[in-house]
């Protein structure tokens, strides 16, 4: 099995020509720091917080305000190219969206490390439930709490 720590080569290049589309058919000028952000979320393959964003940013020697981070992070949302996360954290995460596929979240109450799950029964059941209720789905997050196996062989469970 192939785990994949960074997106593919090429998939930043094709999501920054995509949002430059976007935002010049809704007339929002690309701007450098708007580039700076999107270029970050596009190129990771993790679920970024505003604050990680700036320190990846500052990396770069990037240094946009945290109004402009969230701002453009928001509008990666609006137009299709981010999904925005809240893993009860008291803060919202952000992870660059490439299709359509749902992916659901099994979350370390100890540690909080996010791990990433696709199941096909969800797909099924999804659109078992949709259809009998006449609703047509347009996402669906489901987060699964508990310990990640690291922290249940640290505790000894």
């Amino acid at each position: 099995m192939t785990v994949l720590t960074s997106p593919p080569l090429g998939c930043a290049a094709v999501m920054m020509e995509v949002l430059r589309g976007q935002l010049r058919e809704r007339g929002v000028p690309f701007t450098h720091q708007r580039e700076a952000i999107a270029q970050v979320l596009f190129e990771s393959m993790e679920h970024l917080s505003a604050d990680e964003m700036a320190l990846a940013l500052e990396a770069r020697g990037e240094h946009p305000g945290k109004a402009t981070i969230y701002r453009t992070l928001g509008l990666l949302v609006e137009v299709g190219l981010a999904t925005e996360h809240d893993f009860d954290e008291g803060f919202r995460r952000y992870q660059m969206q490439a299709g359509v596929a749902h992916h659901d979240h099994l979350i370390c109450t100890s540690c909080g490390t996010v791990t990433e799950f696709q199941h096909p029964g969800l797909e099924s059941l999804q659109e078992d439930a949709s259809g009998q209720h006449g609703f047509e789905a347009i996402s669906r997050q489901l987060k699964i709490y508990g310990v990640c196996s690291a922290c249940a062989g640290d505790a000894g469970l």
